[in-house]
């Protein structure tokens, strides 16, 4: 195996996942922070009005410029405005054709040819093709950020004619393609708005990260970062604007979830997102409202320090793993729109053994193998964190606390700031925390879970093993997977990743969860891909 695996890290972005039970992060002071001044009717984007659609978001976007963050929040802007070279079709796995017309790969999987669509501009008129295409993916090479680092295998990139593109590989890359039609992908940017708007080599960062010109349905009209994000139809877009669609968009942003809730109920907003889940199961049933409950690859985990302390020890880790009542915190916290998880991938992703050990809930296996491991009254303690506003993990960590206590192990539990959170996480040296964590995909690929959260080159700030697990074997099963071409060969390799995580029990595998969005009942066309986790596709959607 070569080292290209490790190497490509360094670019990888610790994702901010505001999907973690986020609700609160954003200030909605367009809108007044109390019910009263926010149920204020507000003329220019009233949901009432059919032409309009309105989504409240109780967590702020960081960026606008989609090629340099990983967080969850700002794909919900980004899919307004720009589109990338293929999508995943409806509610599947398949990937299709978008700016690009048809895509071929060769069959030893390291020769890919994107034709482009012609008749496409940017909303600011600059025609889109070949170059404009090459111009995006450089520069998401260039900016080192996001999902760059799956460009790292790339051993060239060619535009033969002005409608084709043509990207070669070193070496077989799991997943690679996947990029192309990610939520978190290379988007298509007008190549003028980059260099007109350039600073000193910035590739014009400091303005994208409140600005927008792409080929998509709608173009930005103004931003206020943690107030409202306003957009108008593009009215060159090349899918026309036949049929029902919405004329103007709104992002408004709502710290108070009871506010949030207020205005979906008042029919002041169509949409509302980041909503904890008591909220949501209280609103389900509402006249007037809907709330999805569909299947995700949402995987939620309760991630072990792994590095020092007690649960440094394989036994330990175990042991608890038997501790907890997985049950009891599906049935009482998520009302059962949520099972058990197998593992550390979900039941419904690409990759995923059902044959992996499952722990349960035996609190006597729990004390005898704590026993064994020289605990045998318990007798240490564990520190749990978790972040100002993220809804579901005090529950997590109260019940984690009540578990262990049956088996003499203290939890401390302590809130912090998403930011000293991440601090705190995120440097080894103080890292010493068992935490909640839940991550969705960006590439259809298991090594996007596996590596991210469990690889020794995703520890600190290179991804998001904050637990710091390390296993040699591990590292060495998933990577070479990764460069694996054969799909037998390579699903085989996962699935002995997937055991030996079980084994080795460096976190809690506690639920996968059904999305559960809750939607004014006149709005149409919402489709749900896992892929698009907390986004819309704003151009299917109507109203009435």
């Amino acid at each position: 195996m070569s080292e290209k695996f490790p190497e490509a890290t360094r670019f990888r972005l610790s994702r901010r996942r505001a999907l973690q039970g986020a609700a609160g992060l954003g200030i909605g002071s367009l809108l007044g922070s109390r019910a009263d001044t926010a149920l204020r009717p507000r003329s220019a984007f009233a949901a009432s009005d059919p032409t309009r659609l309105v989504a409240a978001s109780g967590a702020d976007a960081v960026t606008l410029d989609p090629h340099v963050s990983f967080d969850g929040q700002s794909p919900l802007l980004w899919r307004a405005v720009y589109e990338t070279l293929a999508k995943y079709k409806g509610d599947s796995l398949e990937i299709v054709p978008h700016l690009a017309e048809s895509f071929d790969i060769t069959p030893d999987g390291l020769t890919y040819t994107f034709k482009i669509r012609p008749n496409v501009t940017f909303s600011d008129g600059t025609p889109f093709d070949a170059a404009a295409a090459r111009a995006s993916i450089e520069r998401q090479i260039g900016v080192k950020q996001g999902i760059a680092y799956v460009f790292d295998p790339m051993a060239s990139l060619d535009t033969p004619d002005p409608m084709t593109v043509v990207i070669k590989l070193k070496s077989y890359a799991d997943g690679f393609f996947s990029a192309f039609a990610s939520e978190y992908s290379p988007y298509m940017i007008s190549p003028k708005a980059i260099k007109d708007n350039e600073q000193g080599g910035d590739l014009a960062q400091g303005w994208l990260r409140d600005h927008m010109v792409g080929t998509g349905p709608f173009m930005l009209d103004n931003y206020a970062q943690s107030q409202q994000a306003a957009f108008s139809r593009n009215p060159n877009y090349w899918q026309g604007w036949s049929g029902n669609h919405p004329q103007k968009a709104l992002v408004a942003y709502v710290k108070e979830p009871s506010t949030e809730r207020l205005m979906l109920e008042k029919d002041q907003v169509d949409i509302a997102l980041y909503l904890p889940e008591d909220t949501v199961e209280e609103l389900d049933g509402e006249s007037g409202i809907t709330v999805t409950n569909v299947p995700s690859f949402n995987q939620y985990y309760l991630v072990f320090p792994c590095k020092n302390g007690p649960t440094a020890d394989k036994k330990v880790r175990q042991a608890l793993s038997y501790g907890f009542d997985y049950k009891t915190f599906i049935d009482s916290n998520l009302r059962g729109h949520a099972k058990q998880a197998r593992g550390p991938l979900p039941s419904t992703f690409v990759g995923f053994d059902p044959n992996v050990t499952q722990y349960t809930y035996d609190p006597a296996k729990a004390k005898q193998m704590l026993a064994e491991a020289g605990h045998p009254n318990g007798g240490f303690t564990i520190k749990y964190t978790y972040e100002t506003g993220y809804q579901w993990k005090r529950p997590l960590g109260e019940l984690f606390q009540a578990n262990m206590a049956d088996l003499g192990v203290t939890v401390d539990i302590q809130e912090l700031s998403p930011s000293a959170w991440a601090a705190l996480l995120s440097n080894p040296d103080t890292a010493d925390h068992a935490f909640g964590l839940v991550w969705w995909p960006s590439l259809k690929t298991p090594y996007d879970y596996l590596f991210s959260l469990f690889a020794t080159a995703a520890q600190g700030t290179a991804g998001y093993n904050w637990g710091y697990y390390s296993s040699k074997a591990y590292d060495d099963l998933i990577n070479q997977a990764w460069g694996e071409a054969d799909e037998t060969k390579r699903m085989a390799l996962y699935g002995k990743a997937q055991q030996l995580l079980v084994d080795d029990a460096p976190a809690l595998y506690v639920f996968e969860r059904n999305y559960r969005l809750p939607m004014r009942d006149d709005v149409k066309g919402f489709v749900f891909n896992g892929f698009y986790i907390e986004t819309l596709d704003w151009y299917a959607l109507s109203k009435g």
